[in-house]
């Protein structure tokens, strides 16, 4: 006899036998059970998640002789019969996508069958559906003969007509959880004598991304590879091209650090060890999304994030030493790179290059993101450099030997009132970035008195502080601006300065291209 693939030799055979959907299989075993059957259904959600083997539970249970509690019983004639038979058709929309597949469709629905009490048409993927073709359906569906039960399966239930919905029972099959995966691959090991580690089947289990039957053929896959071995994890991993996740943890530190040897020496190994760079850059984009939920959530992130107890310490630790901010500035542009990549030739460069473009920082000044995509020509570029040497750009303190000052400069120091907010400023600070994770740069800046009487000014040792500070139109600034005044009764202006060394702007072409990003392409050169 040969070989049957573990998905389907444990699709399920009875509701009862459906892992997760709870909710569904309760509304369509009670229609059986009380003989409430509908004409049509649409079932939704992603693959994977037991739409198709739902509907064909379904179709033998309405046809059933002995059903049980709303079950098929598998053992009488009609259910045997139910796949090899005209009792269930099944028909797949993306190749029978046409007007003529519908009208032949339409003739056939009207004769009843020999046997049973229903003919049952399951449409998968029916979002392919042309719009003629929807439209010969839906007279079907309008007028449907007694004997005949529509259910309809799609991932994209918003490329269904309204008016084919308008007539179906819909039901949204959601996506299976990892405990659940996970149990159910713990019984399918016992049942075929599979040995692996319950860290392995959990890992498997959270690549599924909700879908058993993905889940189901990554473990076929492992046990292909090791036979006769335990599937541990790093066997996992290796057999899907996955890397350990601590080196999502040291590449995250690295970006946060600037420390481009380190980045570019994790790169090193993720390609020596083989390892597939989309998946690489789509598994880093989920580590920092974990990091980013447990940044903004705290102790309420648990529930949002599947893991294990060490990776969940090490993705605490950055969450406290990350801002929301830089979080999702890495997602954004992690997303970007993966989308050159899809059609990249050399991908290990153009992943090199897109990391270390992320080191660079923008100076005080610049536009709101902390980098532009660069896909200008030069052509392009160069106006805006121009345009923005025009511009009034705030200056950034360099350090020089102090000066000797006049009697006029000594309001610089500050007022009695100013030194009296300045004082009070470790109180002020310490409520803001408790309310505000987002603003936790603060404890990283100081506050200073600033050249009016009515101004305050924040000096970071980095641009990227001053920066973050002042994105969204300096609605940062100006909440500092409420709280001080809130604390204080004054109104002070808050502006921000940043003691790190501007970059060199000088006027020539070699200049401009030097200040830009690494993969802007100069054409016309």
């Amino acid at each position: 006899m040969s070989y049957l693939a573990l998905y389907r030799k444990y699709r399920p055979a009875t509701f009862d036998e459906m892992v997760g959907q709870r909710a569904v299989i309760t509304a369509l075993q009670n229609q059986v059970k009380y003989g409430q059957v509908g004409h049509a259904y649409l079932f939704c959600g992603t693959r994977g998640t037991g739409k198709t083997s739902t509907a064909k539970v379904f179709a033998r249970a309405v046809n059933c002789l002995h059903p049980v509690d709303g079950n098929p019983c598998n053992e009488c004639e009609l259910c045997k019969e139910a796949e090899s038979s005209f009792h269930l058709v099944e028909i797949d929309a993306a190749s029978n996508n046409g007007v003529e597949n519908i009208r032949d469709l339409r003739e056939e629905v009207q004769y009843t069958p020999s046997k049973g009490r229903y003919k049952v048409y399951i449409i998968d993927e029916v979002h392919m559906l042309t719009q003629s073709a929807f439209n010969a359906l839906l007279k079907t569906l309008e007028e449907p003969p007694a004997h005949v039960i529509f259910i309809l399966a799609t991932t994209e239930p918003h490329k269904v007509l309204p008016t084919i919905l308008s007539r179906c029972q819909r039901y949204d099959f959601k996506r299976i959880t990892v405990q659940e995966i996970t149990e159910h691959l713990m019984q399918v090991c016992g049942k075929e004598g599979i040995r692996a580690e319950d860290a392995a089947l959990h890992y498997i289990a959270a690549l599924a991304d909700g879908g058993m039957r993905d889940a189901l053929s990554i473990l076929d896959q492992c046990h292909a590879y090791y036979i006769d071995e335990e599937i541990t994890l790093a066997k996992v991993r290796d057999v899907l091209g996955a890397v350990d996740s601590r080196i999502f943890t040291e590449m995250t530190e690295a970006l946060a650090q600037e420390d481009a040897a380190v980045l570019l020496t994790l790169i090193q190994q993720v390609f020596a060890e083989g390892r597939d760079a989309l998946q690489f850059l789509n598994t880093w984009s989920g580590y920092l999304r974990n990091v980013l939920v447990s940044q903004v959530l705290k102790e309420q992130a648990a529930g949002l994030i599947e893991t294990d107890t060490d990776q969940m310490q090490r993705i605490q630790k950055q969450a406290s030493e990350l801002s929301a901010d830089q979080l999702t500035w890495y997602i954004e542009s992690l997303a970007k790179l993966e989308a050159k990549l899809k059609t990249a030739s050399e991908k290990r460069i153009i992943l090199e290059v897109g990391l270390l473009g992320l080191l660079r920082r923008r100076p005080v000044g610049e536009p709101e993101r902390p980098r532009q995509e660069a896909s200008y020509s030069k052509r392009e570029r160069l106006p805006q450099e121009q345009s923005r040497r025009q511009e009034p750009v705030p200056a950034v303190p360099v350090s020089r030997p102090p000066e000797k000052k006049g009697p006029s400069e000594n309001a610089a120091k500050g007022s009695a009132e100013q030194q009296a907010v300045i004082q009070r400023w470790p109180e002020i600070r310490k409520k803001i970035s408790t309310q505000w994770q987002s603003l936790y740069t603060l404890n990283l800046m100081r506050l200073e008195a600033g050249a009016a009487s009515d101004e305050l000014v924040l000096r970071a040792g980095k641009a990227i502080y001053c920066q973050q500070l002042e994105m969204k139109g300096g609605e940062k600034l100006s909440l500092i601006e409420d709280q001080i005044e809130e604390a204080t009764g004054s109104r002070y202006r808050v502006r921000v300065i940043s003691d790190e060394k501007p970059r060199a702007t000088g006027g020539d072409l070699s200049d401009i291209k030097n200040q830009i990003h690494t993969d802007v392409n100069w054409r016309n050169e």
